[in-house]
């Protein structure tokens, strides 16, 4: 059995670390001084190591003026990662379902890839993550893509590995793993079957529902976004969005809302075409948010 090895960066997670400066600067700011700064060559230093204590240190000493602005990096580093990459999870969930492993292999500093972890649901999903800061190794030398088959217990010819930079997919392909360059999840779902590790998706023949608070319906009505996955549990946390089938709405309202009235929550009808949902334990899960325009309201069973 082939197992497929993640990049997360890019593939699972959506990074933007502009964000991180915004709280303490103009935004049209915050482009000069990451260049001014050298922010591309630091954070490229920073995979290598397992805490940024020394290297924001060493970059505070270079720009002592700006190392309130420094600092704020890693005080908001989960400004950062506030996005999964739609759909990513759902192809993870299938392979699991056909008996795939799946681990992941990133560049990323150690401490600061504690907090992602803490905070992405999905990658509890994965029975190894290799972490290039805590290795001291980092891509795409060969060095780190020969410790992920060795903590994978496989030769490299047995391994597939996905990255969205194609540095790295060729720097795995060097020692032998089979390279897929990521573009989007439906791209990857695609090589994946042509590798002959998926079939098909099966379809959703029944209508797909989710229940949410009233609370949370109006606050996305508000805001034009619902990051939900079930009570109080949010998407990113859970990696999926819990949703029922109709034979399953009068236990899922029971057991984990059955302390509410009706009037305090919304019955929401989702349109499944298109969008990553896969069926696990009988239960029909979403890897992606909820698209407020996919959905229509419908009525709770009696």
């Amino acid at each position: 059995m082939r197992t497929v090895i993640f990049d997360i960066g890019g593939v699972l997670i959506n990074w933007a670390p502009e964000r991180a400066y915004e709280p303490v600067m103009a935004p049209e700011e915050v482009a000069p001084f990451m260049e001014r700064i050298g922010f591309d060559d630091w954070n490229r230093a920073n995979d290598a190591v397992a805490t940024l204590d020394d290297t924001e240190a060493a970059l505070v000493a270079r720009f002592p003026a700006d190392a309130e602005a420094i600092r704020a990096y890693r005080r908001n580093f989960l400004l950062t990662i506030t996005e999964a990459v739609p759909g990513t999870g759902a192809v993870i969930a299938e392979l699991q379902a056909a008996g795939v492993p799946t681990m992941a292999l990133t560049n990323w500093a150690g401490d600061m890839f504690t907090q992602a972890r803490g905070r992405f649901g999905i990658l509890r999903r994965f029975f190894d993550i290799v972490v290039s800061g805590d290795e001291g190794l980092v891509k795409p030398h060969p060095e780190i893509f020969e410790l992920a088959c060795t903590r994978a217990s496989i030769s490299p010819d047995q391994g597939v590995f996905i990255d969205d930079a194609p540095a790295n997919v060729a720097g795995a392909e060097a020692v032998g793993l089979t390279g897929v360059r990521f573009t989007d999840a439906d791209a990857l779902r695609a090589e994946l079957v042509s590798l002959g590790l998926l079939g098909e998706r099966a379809p959703i023949t029944e209508p797909v529902y989710h229940l949410a608070t009233r609370k949370h319906w109006a606050q996305a009505e508000i805001e034009g976004r619902y990051p939900w996955s079930s009570r109080d549990v949010d998407y990113l946390a859970e990696g999926f969005v819990h949703c029922s089938f109709g034979a399953q709405l009068a236990g899922t309202r029971a057991r984990f809302y059955g302390d509410l009235a009706e009037d305090d929550l919304v019955l929401l009808r989702l349109d499944t075409e298109g969008l990553p949902v896969v069926v696990e334990d009988g239960y029909p899960h979403l890897f992606a948010e909820l698209p407020l325009d996919r959905v229509t309201q419908a009525s709770l069973p009696a």
